[in-house]
This record gives C-alpha cells, sequence and structure tokens, in this order.
C-alpha cells in the first residue's frame, strides 16, 4: 500500500470524541508494550535488549501517530504488522506470566482501536482500480442540497456511515439528502459531512458522511437499504465474473 497526497478535512468538533479515543488508546497501546517489555526484562534479565527494544517501540509509534494523524492508508499496513510482532510476543510467554498479561492487553486494544478507525468516515473505500464503471462497487445516487440535485456515487457503506464521490464542492457541516437512482427502491436519507478528501484534479471529492436516523422507522429503512447496496454490488462482480470467463 502506497499513500496517495491529497487534502483532507475533518470536522473535529463532531468528531471530538473519535479522535480523542484514538489517541487514548494509541498511549494505551504503548504503555501496555513497554510494560510487557519490563516484566520481560526483570524476568529474564536482561535490560539492555528490552531498553533497545523500548526505543524502537517508541519510534514505531511515533510513525504510527503521524500515519494516522494524516489518515494514510499505510497506517493499516503498520498497525497490521504491529499486531502480528505483539501476537508473536504473547505466545513466547507462558499465560500467568506479566509480560503475557501486558502483551495480551496491547494487543485488545489494537483491535478497539481498529474497529473504532473502520469506518467510512475515517477510511473510506474507494475502488480506484476498477476503471470500469459497470462493475466498481458504488452506487449511483442523486444528491439534493438546498435544493440544488446533482450526482454521485456512494462507494463505502458500513457503521451508520458511508462515502460519497462527488465533483460537488461541499463543506464540513453540511446537511445532505441522497437516494439511489433506482426506480423500484424509493428511498432518501439524509446525511452530514463528516470527513472531506481531494486527491487530485480530475478526481472527485470524497465526504466521509454519517446518517442521521433519528426520525422513527428510519433504521428499518436503513437496514434495507445495506442489504439493497450489498446486493447491487454482489450483482456487478458477478457480471464481471462471467464477462471475464467469457
Amino acid at each position: 500500500m502506497y499513500n496517495v497526497v491529497m487534502k483532507l478535512s475533518l470536522n473535529k468538533l463532531k468528531l471530538k470524541q473519535e479522535i480523542d479515543r484514538t489517541e487514548i488508546l494509541n498511549w494505551g497501546i504503548m504503555l501496555f508494550v513497554l510494560l510487557g517489555y519490563f516484566y520481560e526484562a526483570a524476568q529474564e534479565s536482561s535490560w539492555i535488549g528490552s531498553a533497545l527494544m523500548c526505543v524502537l517501540v517508541g519510534l514505531y509509534f511515533g510513525l504510527l501517530s503521524r500515519l494516522l494523524k494524516r489518515l494514510y492508508y499505510s497506517f493499516w499496513t503498520f498497525l497490521g504488522l504491529f499486531a502480528v510482532f505483539i501476537l508473536f510476543k504473547i505466545f513466547g510467554h507462558p499465560f500467568w506470566t506479566m509480560s503475557f498479561v501486558a502483551f495480551f492487553a496491547a494487543l485488545v486494544l489494537v483491535g478497539i482501536q481498529a474497529y473504532s478507525l473502520w469506518s467510512p468516515i475515517f477510511y473510506p473505500i474507494v475502488s480506484w482500480w476498477e476503471y470500469d464503471f459497470r462493475y466498481r462497487d458504488d452506487l449511483r445516487v442523486r444528491v439534493l442540497y438546498r435544493e440544488e440535485k446533482s450526482e454521485g456515487r456512494l462507494t463505502d457503506l458500513r457503521r451508520g456511515a458511508g462515502c460519497i464521490a462527488s465533483f460537488k464542492n461541499f463543506k464540513l457541516g453540511d446537511e445532505l439528502e441522497i437516494e439511489p437512482f433506482d426506480e423500484v427502491h424509493h428511498m432518501a436519507f439524509k446525511v452530514e459531512i463528516m470527513s472531506k478528501r481531494k486527491y487530485s484534479i480530475g478526481r472527485p471529492y470524497t465526504y466521509g458522511v454519517r446518517f442521521q436516523l433519528d426520525e422513527s422507522g428510519d433504521d428499518s429503512l436503513f437496514r434495507n437499504f445495506v442489504k439493497f447496496y450489498k446486493s447491487e454490488r454482489k450483482i456487478k462482480q458477478r457480471k464481471k465474473f462471467k464477462n471475464e470467463s467469457a
């Protein structure tokens, strides 16, 4: 994976709780890893080696923090490598030792952090590699903003949030209404823009949005919309497989 030069904006006021939680988890993971090495050094009397590893862990977390602050996708590569590293440390200690407990706690926090960040608001999934629009994992939608209609594409839909690709330049905090280009499923949803990315000239803006499901019946309608979105993706995948095998 590699980083793409982009301009990123976050609604830090609305996302303050999520951002604060991520920072706390970062400090917690590093603390438990350092504790694991401390108990390991005390048990094996390998203070020099453990001190060196603590320095390397600190440098590694500095890199992770910078990647996370800018929401680079390479953050997931480095976080995954770190999780594998912690797994090896866990299996290298008996389960009753303090080192095992510390490294295991660090791994649990890594899982919580990954789950918290796995959202279209922070890391939207956009299939730029698929140039044929017939097979892209997205859904054409109408976007209504202040009685002005435009076209966009819903490229991701997870955990009550989504990602909309549009050439319209909206602002953070703008409230939009979206509905699919579908004559059978008449559904419309209000969303609020929480994040905004611009990768390069010629590409649309990528908006991380949060669905506003306040009214009664919205939850049931949204679940149906998620099923419809997933079914459309499966239909496109089957079409692509048939055309490639033909």
